[in-house]
Order: C-alpha cells, then structure tokens, then sequence
C-alpha cells in the first residue's frame, strides 16, 4: 500500500513521519518533494584517465575499491554545477526524512528525467527508522546544470507488515553518516 498525498500529511501530523524543513505545498497525490542541498562529492578513481572529448575512458587498473575507504573531492553548488556525462556526484536531499512506520521509496522527479539525470542507481529504498538526509548516486546522459534548493526528488511511503527493527541498531547510516552527502560504506563489511 502506498500513502496518497492527504495520508502523508496526517501521518505527518501524527508523527509517524518526519520531514524537516517540511513544505506543505510540496505534498503530491503520492509522494513529497525532496530538494537539492548544497554539497557534492566525487570520487577520486585509482589510475590513469584518457579523455576523448567529452567521453573519459579509464585506463586498466582505474577503479573503485568496495573494500577499501576511497578518495573523494568535496564541492559546493554555490551556483549551480554542470554535472557530465560518464561521472558519478553524490549529492543530498536538504530535508531530514525520518519513517517509524513506513517504508520510504525515493526517486528523481520526471522533470529531471526528462534531462536525463538519474537521482539513484540501485538505492532508492530507505529503512523504516532512518532518520537523515537522503544520498543520491546522480548520474546524467547529457550535460546539465543543477541548482541547490531545486525539488530533485520525490519520496513515497509504502506500509510495512510485521515487527519493525530498529534502524539505529544494524544500519550503517546513522548520525554524521545520515547527514549531507555520504560516501560508500561497504568496506565496513570487510572488517
């Protein structure tokens, strides 16, 4: 079951969910805007790059290592950014989402989409109990421009059935790593 737009706001009301800062206005028939913040990080890939034109070709032994912690370059969107083809930015919602009874579904507004910007890659889902701000893996077909405080996103609340585990617990984003953009976290499973 997923919430309509009046649901959200009583489950708001209740305090089922939390959205902060929280805009009315920005409640749909299904789902609720998410907006762009202000920080950006990108990876810093192990080896040598080759660019052909606006196409970057990674030599052999170029990669990210999932075992390991890697480098990454932090920026601002001060005034805006041109994101570019080929190139991973992990970026962040502004609001702080927090579902105790829902599971929360993240995806790019089809606006975005139609400017083929894709907010997430494989990580669209949240947990019951998270409470932070969203990352996004956004990638792009073609060059373009984003703007902090843009809605980039939406969000919806599908019911859950069942005993519901604390996030706090067992998940790996929690406190600073729930709070503007947050790097991979999979080598954490090596130790």
């Amino acid at each position: 079951m997923i919430l309509t737009g009046p649901e959200i706001k009583e489950q708001i009301n209740l305090g089922n969910i939390e959205i902060d800062p929280y805009v009315p206005e920005h409640v749909n028939p299904a789902s609720i805007d998410l907006t762009l913040g202000e920080e950006v990080l990108q990876y810093i890939v192990r080896g040598v790059v080759r660019c052909f034109g606006e196409h970057k070709v990674y030599d052999p032994g170029s990669y990210l290592d999932s075992k390991i912690e890697n480098d990454y370059a932090r920026t601002f969107l001060s005034d805006g950014l041109i994101l570019e083809p080929g190139n991973l930015y992990l970026m962040h919602t502004v609001e702080r989402v927090r579902a105790t009874r829902f599971v929360p579904i993240i995806d790019g507004k089809s606006s975005l989409g139609r400017l083929g910007v894709s907010i997430h890659q494989t990580a669209g889902y949240g947990d019951p109990g998270f409470d932070g701000q969203y990352t996004m893996e956004v990638t792009c077909v073609l060059p373009v421009r984003l703007y902090a405080g843009m809605r980039i996103a939406q969000i919806r609340f599908h019911a859950v059935q069942g005993v519901v585990e604390d996030y706090k617990r067992r998940g790996n984003y929690v406190g600073e790593r729930a709070t503007g953009p947050v790097p991979s976290q999979s080598w954490r499973q090596f130790k």
